[in-house]
């Protein structure tokens, strides 16, 4: 077990550090510059090529690389060139604002997606499994930027139970949960589809084994049966998906923001892509990329302790 955790442990490094890389060197290719931007459009050539000799940007790429893994390894990441702040103290002032609403959406899509994946295994073929499977496509099927837009109309606009836009600064912890509720529940309805419909096929699965027969030609009661037992074996196929999603909802938390008008993590990242400041997108990826790898790596090694076969393979 410890042999598996510390493979785990390595392949998360070397992923956090193969996509620091792909993006520093992808950054580099799109047309554009700090320099250029930081000046505007009537920048005359002199001038930018001065800004870019000051921020180095003047020379070979590969040099340019070798400088900032030199730094990283020190701590520095780099300072943004649009406010002139170290890079990675501004993702440190996004990530509660992404964490929290990552975090509230994931636990309403497990909270959600799990006892409904549950009841629609239990109740295959009902009007109840028809109903939920229905309710997952739709999850699938609409991007969350349109479900984030039909909620803003129908539960901001109309009923009122929510606001619309922003976030609250106010410390009280009420004002900011009733500002994040309605972006997590739209966040968290997209991915309860994916954990509902595999915890569905788990737990079919699961229910159609010999030992499930067995223990109901014993006698075992059925709740226990479902819950001590299926969901039990059901579990790996499930934290997996729960990995994969939390993943996929950081992704989906950039569209999010967006639509609620919500600061983030994600929404920084987009506007230093616009403004190409490269250090604030390098911070912003490696903390991104570590928290995605770091909770998939944390998944695995839980897998190892539930099945130990899986530490063996």
């Amino acid at each position: 077990m410890l042999r598996y955790t510390a493979r785990r442990l390595l392949l998360m490094s070397i992923t956090v550090i193969g996509m620091v890389t792909v993006v520093f060197f992808l950054l580099r290719a799109i047309p554009g510059d700090p320099a250029s931007y930081m000046l505007g459009d009537y920048a005359t050539e002199e001038s930018v090529a001065a800004l870019k000799a000051e921020l180095g940007l003047d020379r070979p790429v590969w040099e340019q690389y070798l400088g900032f893994v030199k730094r990283a390894l020190t701590g520095d990441l780099g300072t943004s060139v649009v406010t002139g702040q170290p890079a990675f103290d501004e993702v440190l002032e996004s990530i509660p604002w992404s964490a929290a609403l990552s975090v509230s959406g994931i636990i309403i899509a497990v909270l959600a997606g799990v006892p409904l994946g549950v009841m629609s295994a239990v109740r295959h073929g009902t009007f109840a499994d028809l109903f939920v499977m229905l309710g997952a496509l739709i999850g699938i099927s609409f991007p969350v930027f349109w479900v984030g837009l039909v909620c803003i109309l129908l539960l901001a606009h109309e009923v009122r139970l929510f606001p619309a836009l922003g976030a609250s600064s106010s410390q009280d912890f009420f004002t900011q949960v009733h500002h994040l509720m309605l972006p997590a529940l739209v966040l968290g309805f997209s991915v309860a589809a994916y954990i509902a419909r595999l915890t569905r096929s788990a737990m079919l699965e699961v229910l159609g084994q010999d030992f499930v027969r067995v223990a109901r030609a014993m006698g075992v009661p059925e709740r226990r049966i479902v819950y001590r037992l299926a969901l039990r074996n059901a579990l790996i196929p499930v934290l997996a998906v729960i990995g994969v999603t939390f993943a996929w909802s950081l992704g989906s938390a950039i569209l999010v923001e967006a639509v609620f008008s919500r600061p983030g993590l994600g929404s920084m990242i987009l506007k230093a892509v616009f403004a190409r400041d490269y250090q604030l997108v390098q911070a912003g990826v490696f903390v991104l990329a570590s928290a995605v790898v770091l909770v998939n790596t944390s998944l695995d090694i839980v897998y190892g302790w539930v099945d130990p076969r899986v530490s063996v393979s």
